[in-house]
């Protein structure tokens, strides 16, 4: 059961069977410190366990989708789930993709590491036209485990994302729907992705979620053979940064 009172960081509310989920550190650009990375981890299994839920719309408050991890110097890089920080990246990317119920990102602003990642996997995403999206993990000397090196190749070509990410390329929402990241620009995320959401509810709830299982598994598959190795490099190449050097830090959207 998805329930408000377990999440501090995740905003929860449920009307006429659409969750709305809303990333909740708008003072931080709703960056992702250790407490949203647990709960994550742990919302999407909620959503999945809820059979009252028919749709989910994620969004983040305040003016900003999400700015990708929070590498302020009070984060202490701790869990609060039991697993590893590594072991919670997989998760929170399993998680996404193990809901039946479809999910509607309403990108509100930027979309940046993290951020990117939860809007582009969503099945549909809605974009503010100044929002950018991207994911500079290169550009801060760490390797791009997060999910858009296992992922963002079958949404826009192996080729592509290369650029992307070699290049720690942020698109204006525009770009990311031309590419096939998104779904559309929208003056008004939140009301377009909740009509997506409301739209998708009211068709045959087994006939929908049993299509988007047998889709989302082109994904899995993909995850299975690719996170892993870019989650161990990731973990890696942070061993190897220069202790001096914090590479959420190099520039405003990393």
């Amino acid at each position: 059961m998805l329930r408000a009172g377990d999440f501090s960081t995740i905003a929860v509310a449920v009307e006429d069977g659409i969750a709305t989920l809303t990333l909740n550190r708008p003072e931080f650009e709703n960056r992702v410190d250790d407490r949203m990375h647990s709960e994550l981890s742990d919302v999407f299994t909620a959503v999945r366990r809820d059979k009252s839920i028919a749709a989910v719309v994620l969004t983040g408050a305040g003016d900003t989708f999400c700015a990708g991890g929070d590498g302020g110097p009070d984060r202490k890089f701790e869990t609060f789930t039991g697993l590893t920080a590594m072991e919670e990246g997989q998760a929170i990317v399993d998680g996404i993709l193990s809901i039946d119920q479809p999910l509607v990102a309403a990108v509100n602003g930027d979309a940046i590491g993290l951020g990117a990642i939860l809007a582009t996997l969503a099945d549909a995403a809605f974009a503010l036209p100044t929002a950018q999206l991207g994911d500079r993990h290169v550009m801060g000397g760490v390797t791009a485990g997060n999910g858009s090196a296992a992922l963002w190749p079958l949404l826009v070509g192996i080729n592509r994302t290369k650029q992307l990410l070699f290049g720690a390329e942020l698109l204006d929402a525009a770009t990311a729907v031309e590419v096939g990241l998104i779904t559309a620009v929208a003056d008004d995320p939140l009301a377009a992705a909740h009509e997506q959401a409301v739209a998708w509810a009211a068709m045959p709830a087994y006939a929908l979620q049993t299509t988007k299982r047998a889709l989302n598994q082109h994904l899995r598959a993909a995850v299975a053979n690719v996170m892993p190795l870019a989650l161990a490099l990731e973990e890696q190449s942070l061993a190897r940064l220069d202790p001096r050097f914090r590479p959420w830090e190099t520039d405003e959207k990393s």
